[in-house]
């Protein structure tokens, strides 16, 4: 009896053992290494990278591993190199409970870390084998593609490499996809635009909620003025010119006062714009161009068939701030 039980008790005991075995195997064959577990990062079953900190993310390449990590002070990025089982880590910025990380991107051998501080967001890159760090300040999103970075800058543009495009949001845009390494969606959240990055020109813009209006009378409308600042308003007009094309100008009136022009110019191309501040002298009796300190600067614009852009200019004393948009109707 006391054999036959011990049999059985043995019988059972090595059957539970081995269904265990059997679970934890099946378990570490069915998981891909490198795996990212709770801010580790593990290289194999048990085998964490000795990294210090929270690991965010990660990238595998074919000699190494790249990653992003944070501890308290700092963050940081680096490479394990797989076969020399070392670490080539970098300072990129420091850490704050303040500090957040909007996204994260690897190339081969460097990392794109997109942090805001205090409402300043900073595109850092690191090159992990040198450790050399790059920032850029103003931007907004970003996008990596096969052959550079497509950045949203904060005043209304879009860089790719040596391109800069405008754009024409009244809210804060952001990049919401991409096709084919060519093809950027970017929306405010009403209005979509959609930007091939390598003709480097606007395709189509859309919204659902308006209808654009269009005149075969003109197709850009500016409107111009300064705000009030407690000195005395001067008369002013402004001359307008094209593609170095003179097309006129705007009636006089108090610099407080509103200006406007209207423009038709050929859709679906860029142009450039100048816009030239001329006062009234009163000494003299006569309109002189203004000091450079109050001339606005060029802008170059995207013409949309069918459109009409309204492009609004205000003076604060110091500088111009410029927006744009189009004529619409509710639907």
């Amino acid at each position: 009896m006391i054999s036959k039980t011990g049999y059985h008790t043995y019988k059972v005991s090595f059957s539970v053992l081995l269904c265990v075995f059997v679970f934890i195997l099946s378990g570490a064959i069915g998981t891909a290494f490198p795996l990212l577990d709770n801010g580790t990062l593990y290289i194999a079953l048990s085998v964490p990278v000795p990294i210090e900190g929270t690991v965010l993310e990660f990238s595998s390449k074919d000699t190494a591993i790249l990653y992003v990590a944070r501890n308290e002070k700092e963050i940081v990025a680096g490479a394990y190199l797989l076969q020399d089982k070392k670490i080539s880590q970098h300072v990129v910025t420091p850490y704050s409970e303040n500090t957040r990380i909007l996204r994260i991107a690897f190339e081969s051998n460097a990392v794109y870390i997109f942090i805001n501080a205090g409402n300043n967001p900073i595109l850092y890159r690191c090159d992990v084998n040198t450790g050399m760090v790059s920032m850029q300040q103003g931007v907004l999103d970003f996008l990596l593609v096969s052959d550079g970075i497509v950045a949203i800058k904060n005043d209304n543009t879009l860089v790719y490499n040596d391109c800069i495009l405008p754009l024409y949001f009244s809210q804060t845009p952001a990049i919401k996809g991409q096709w084919d390494d060519r093809i950027v969606f970017i929306s405010d959240g009403n209005d979509t635009e959609v930007i091939d990055i390598k003709a480097q020109k606007l395709v189509y813009r859309y919204n659902n909620t308006v209808q654009y209006v269009a005149s075969s009378d003109y197709t850009i409308e500016f409107k111009i003025n300064d705000l009030p600042t407690g000195e005395k308003a001067s008369r002013v007009f402004y001359k307008v010119y094209c593609d170095g094309k003179d097309y006129g100008r705007t009636e006089p009136v108090l610099s407080i006062n509103e200006s406007a022009i209207q423009l038709n110019v050929a859709a679906g191309q860029y142009h450039e714009i100048i816009v030239e501040r001329w006062r009234l002298d009163e000494t003299e009796n006569q309109y002189v161009r203004d000091n450079n300190i109050r001339q606005p600067r060029p802008i170059t614009v995207f013409v949309y068939p069918d459109r009409i852009m309204i492009i609004t200019l205000v003076y604060n004393g110091m500088e111009y701030k410029v927006t744009s948009g189009f004529k619409i109707l509710k639907k």
